[in-house]
């Protein structure tokens, strides 16, 4: 229990002083590119800057809340997929372009954790078992589950990503008019459509890079669900008595 308080007091400490750098981060943008600061574009830009990079100091105490592994690696893929974008998206801050290219550069970094927590989490359900390094255990039925599910949502991310950093349509049925809560909400269905196999043709992708990426995404799908989560239960986890 003191370890556990200490970790607490050290992350808000640590988080305090990202907040203070976030500030600063923030100011300098805003003076260096847009040569003007308002208070309003200080604050939000500074609340952006802190909740998208807040994480890492998640990943820097170990075993923090969760022991270090699929608990902390799918913490940290809801807090990238369901917070931060209603952050980003509730803050309806007017950047120029150069400030919108540095997010874009913040948003691709996150993307880059998102991958590798769910490499942990797919090592987990899919290479661990494999090489019976571990024992199944009721519990991976959830995370199964929980990776599933968080997979579709990042994969939903990236092609948000995608659609922001072309100036040309990349999805047929997704418009840039549209608003960026719907906007993102559209590209998250089209990837459950996706990995659930479901296809009704509404969205398809414009690029070769997103059809390699619906064929990834459709493999992984098919891998969880139909070989992993199969053989999980198939185990006799659900009846055996011990």
């Amino acid at each position: 229990m003191h370890i556990y308080k200490n970790q607490i007091k050290d992350f808000i400490k640590i988080s305090l002083l990202t907040f203070v750098a976030s500030f600063i981060l923030s100011f300098i943008m805003h003076i260096l590119i847009e040569d003007k600061a308002s208070i309003t574009d200080l604050f939000l830009t500074t609340t952006k800057i802190f909740f998208n990079i807040l994480p890492l100091i998640f990943m820097k105490e170990k075993n923090f809340m969760f022991k270090d592994g699929p608990g902390k690696a799918i913490s940290l893929i809801l807090y990238y997929l369901l917070l931060v974008p209603y952050v980003n998206f509730s803050l309806h801050l007017e950047e120029n372009r150069n400030i919108k290219y540095i997010f874009y550069f913040i948003s691709f970094l996150n993307t880059a954790l998102l991958i590798t927590s769910h490499i942990i989490l797919l090592k987990y359900v899919i290479v661990d078992f494999f090489k019976r390094k571990r024992q199944i255990v009721i519990q991976d039925i959830a995370i199964i589950i929980t990776t599933y599910i968080t997979i579709a949502i990042s994969f939903g991310l990236i092609y948000t990503l995608m659609s922001l950093s072309s100036t040309n349509p990349v999805f047929n049925g997704i418009s840039r008019e549209m608003s960026d809560f719907y906007f993102y909400i559209k590209h998250i269905y089209f990837s459950f459509m996706t990995i659930a196999t479901v296809g009704y043709g509404d969205i398809y992708p414009f690029t070769t890079l997103g059809q390699i990426l619906v064929i990834i995404e459709t493999l992984i799908g098919l891998i969880l669900t139909n070989v992993i989560l199969g053989l999980v239960i198939g185990s006799g986890i659900l009846t055996n008595k011990k």
